[in-house]
């Protein structure tokens, strides 16, 4: 995709989290990259909840960049890595997987799994009787959205990272919040990508009245170093790679299927080329 934006003189705004490695001039990256993540949330838990990690993903790019990342953070604060399993995208058997994380004994899981496969994953894990009462197991693609689908009584106590949750007390999350609640339904929930597509439409529409224009190289060009009081507190656009400075906040999900936020980091400058 990113070619044909370049070579088409477009712009996407990708609201996503994920692995980093990139940068273009045709992209404004509203969701995290890994340092902004992945390499935050490894340092908390290294920090906080041990040493030993087994990593679990789905099989595809972002998770099997975002735990080479993982381990190279890993092994660079003195933690190791007791196990590594990768299942295919809409995997639903995990019992193999779930023995070998008993057998392992890991300080930490670290969850890349993505998808309806969590539910299956999650499930699974507490009919085998791992629960946050003894076993650290932090998601990083779990969001309010997917725990209306895997059931908050699956995950309760869990971790996850994010830049955004709903639960924010700042006045523009509350608006937002509410106004999605008004336009979709007092039951649906807000994630981390849907604030950051939000985030995205406000960013192009301050650059266009910034340019005075809708061209593009113009909204490109005023687009750098901007400024947005969003639903996750103020971000700004880098003026290299076209990042977000962002903050990583780390949650445990509660039984009403929200996220009471347990640390939150300063603003991280984006670093989609970590070096570690």
């Amino acid at each position: 995709m990113l070619p044909v934006f370049e070579r088409n003189k477009g712009l996407l705004y990708y609201p996503t989290f994920y692995e980093g490695l990139e940068k273009s001039p045709a992209i404004i990256y509203t969701g995290a990259e890994a340092s902004q993540q992945t390499l935050a949330a490894v340092t908390w838990l290294m920090a906080n909840k041990g040493k030993s990690v087994y990593l679990v993903g789905s099989d595809y790019i972002w998770p099997r960049t975002t735990n080479k990342l993982a381990r190279a953070s890993v092994t660079k604060q003195g933690g190791s890595i007791v196990g590594e399993d990768y299942l295919p995208l809409g995997a639903i058997e995990f019992s193999s997987v779930i023995n070998k994380i008993k057998v392992a004994k890991p300080d930490i899981v670290l969850s890349t799994i993505v998808g309806g496969s969590n539910v299956a994953f999650y499930k699974q894990l507490k009919a085998a009787g791992i629960d946050s009462s003894n076993q650290t197991l932090m998601g990083l693609a779990i969001t309010e959205e997917e725990v209306t689908g895997i059931g908050a009584e699956n995950l309760v106590g869990f971790l996850t990272c994010m830049s955004y949750f709903q639960s924010l007390k700042n006045p523009v999350n509350e608006k937002f919040v509410q106004a999605f609640k008004t336009r979709y339904g007092q039951q649906r929930v807000v994630g981390d990508p849907m604030a950051a597509a939000y985030t995205a439409v406000y960013l192009w529409k301050k650059a266009v009245e910034k340019a005075g224009s809708f061209d593009v190289p113009k909204v490109i060009a005023a687009s750098s170093e901007l400024t947005l009081d969003a639903p996750e507190g103020e971000i700004k656009v880098h003026k290299d790679n076209h990042h977000l400075w962002k903050r990583a906040r780390i949650g445990t999900l509660n039984a009403q299927g929200q996220v009471d936020v347990i640390y939150e980091s300063a603003p991280i400058e984006p670093n989609p080329f970590p070096k570690l």
